[in-house]
């Protein structure tokens, strides 16, 4: 099931177009799509909650439990980033074909062109702190949405989902220091978190869009 806003439908249409040459797609694939489409919550597991509940947090408080991705040797913590980046810039630099016309660019705040060289082996750049959460629970709901903007002040902030994974984006000079030790590229522990939070905003995200979102009449035969 489809859903934006304005409808809801039965598809099979993803986000899509011809935009990248083979060598930029095969290195996307290469460096981060695989291994997270590999370890993301699917019909036969979910691979990377599974490699944290063996390993065990480093820090657990009552809505979050941290673990250090660095230390667990079955997470590739480089895919994880360099996939959430990957994303991220795919999302600013081109409109993609959706159920309702085309998506709105991401503004990243003048990062596009650092982001870029980094997607091509560059450095992290400095005014950025990705981070990435976990579904807390064994049972995931099997949801994703596409990037978007948060409104927080002093500096950016974007995210998007994929089954059992959420990922976040902060960019500029204004970014707390409690947030950037958070980042699963530069801190020396490469967090991942699993929070309840998580399943608070992806309910709502969706409780959200119920309220405007006009079901197909497919969609409304097959849920009778």
């Amino acid at each position: 099931m489809l859903m934006t806003p304005q409808v809801s439908v039965i598809s099979s249409q993803q986000l899509r177009d011809y935009a990248f040459c083979s060598d930029c797609e095969q290195r996307f694939n290469r460096n981060g799509e695989s291994w997270v489409l590999a370890n993301m919550a699917r019909m036969n597991g979910f691979k990377l909650q599974d490699a944290l509940i063996q390993a065990g947090p480093v820090v657990v408080h009552p809505t979050i439990a941290l673990y250090a991705g660095a230390a667990i040797p079955s997470i590739d913590m480089d895919a994880l980033v360099y996939f959430a980046m990957s994303i991220f810039w795919r999302a600013a630099v081109q409109e993609w074909k959706s159920i309702d016309g085309l998506t709105t660019r991401l503004d990243l705040d003048g990062h596009e062109e650092e982001i870029r060289e980094f997607l091509l082996g560059g450095p992290f750049p400095a005014d950025a702190v990705v981070m990435v959460s976990v579904w807390p629970n064994r049972q995931v709901l099997p949801a994703a949405h596409t990037p978007r903007e948060g409104h927080p002040d002093g500096f950016k902030a974007f995210d998007f989902l994929v089954p059992g994974i959420e990922f976040r984006l902060l960019l500029g000079a204004g970014i707390p220091a409690d947030l950037r030790q958070f980042c699963a590229q530069t801190s020396p522990e490469r967090y991942v978190a699993a929070t309840t939070m998580l399943v608070d905003k992806v309910m709502d995200t969706f409780a959200s869009m119920m309220k405007t979102s006009v079901p197909s009449q497919v969609l409304l035969e097959r849920v009778k």
